[in-house]
């Protein structure tokens, strides 16, 4: 039986503009308060149903003794509970590893969008840690710290100069460093090739791929590579770092992201106009 998952929910401020919800799946480490800092309200109030969740394990969800356990297989099971919840096709939007929960979603399941922040690619981690080893070494070994260890404070400078810019990392940014938590690692083994990602372009619903420019841990070159496989919309975001939803210029990955769905639901919608009328 699936834990008891943490789940907010914010309804349209005003006339909706989608009958579609929005889905938020969040990444290795945090919870659904990633969401709910800003991403929840600021979408609510443009029109859109938003639903973010803590996977199994994470934030104020259930499972949290036997996180370790948790593969990625069950993070699947996870957002497929919420979606049935919903009763409508959602718009699915996932960071870092929750973009790889999506990709692994939607081998099984259709949306109605998917859009894909900063997202492990679909071949996994290999490449993103084999690029920040060489770039990076200093980061690599945070990395591989805050897994055995948490999120202690002699990692916190470096960790935080990877995830935020610097001008917040110093004041929000040291309240959502004791908010991380070690992820499951039978997840991250899923991600090192353990559970490869079968879903094709043919396959994929519409889809945006997005990431930051200067990213140190899902490089630039990776968001390009995931966008070319899926056939997917691209767009790289300039002065903001990992943590997309939460830097200070979170507001701008938002208004792509509004721009991308307001031209894709639309046409979407006509072109089923089109076939019913035929």
């Amino acid at each position: 039986m699936s834990p008891e998952l943490e789940i907010f929910r914010r309804s349209p401020t005003g006339k909706p503009k989608s009958k579609h919800p929005l889905v938020f799946v969040h990444g290795a480490y945090t919870g659904a308060w990633c969401w709910n800092e800003h991403f929840l309200t600021w979408f609510a109030d443009r029109g859109f149903e938003t639903v973010a969740f803590s996977l199994r394990g994470h934030g104020g969800s259930g499972g949290r003794e036997l996180r370790s356990l948790a593969s990625i297989d069950d993070y699947v099971e996870d957002l497929e509970e919420v979606v049935e919840t919903l009763g409508k096709k959602p718009v699915l939007i996932g960071h870092s590893m929750g973009g790889y929960v999506i990709q692994k979603y939607l081998e099984r399941h259709s949306a109605e969008a998917a859009i894909l922040m900063a997202s492990v690619p679909p071949e996994g981690l290999i490449a993103s840690n084999a690029m920040m080893a060489m770039a990076q070494p200093d980061l690599f070994f945070h990395m591989f710290w805050l897994q055995a260890i948490g999120p202690h404070t002699l990692l916190r400078e470096r960790l935080g100069r990877a995830m935020l810019s610097p001008d917040i990392a110093e004041d929000e940014g040291m309240i959502y460093f004791g908010r991380l938590e070690t992820e499951s690692q039978r997840a991250i083994t899923d991600m090192m090739g353990a559970n490869p990602i079968f879903l094709t372009k043919d396959e994929a619903p519409a889809m945006l791929v997005m990431g930051a420019r200067d990213d140190e841990i899902i490089q630039s070159e990776l968001i390009h590579h995931t966008a070319k496989r899926y056939g997917a919309d691209y767009a790289l975001i300039d002065d903001i770092h990992h943590a997309m939803m939460l830097d200070k210029n979170w507001e701008k990955v938002a208004e792509t992201i509004l721009e991308w769905l307001q031209v894709k639901l639309v046409s979407q919608q006509r072109s089923k106009g089109n076939k019913t009328a035929a």
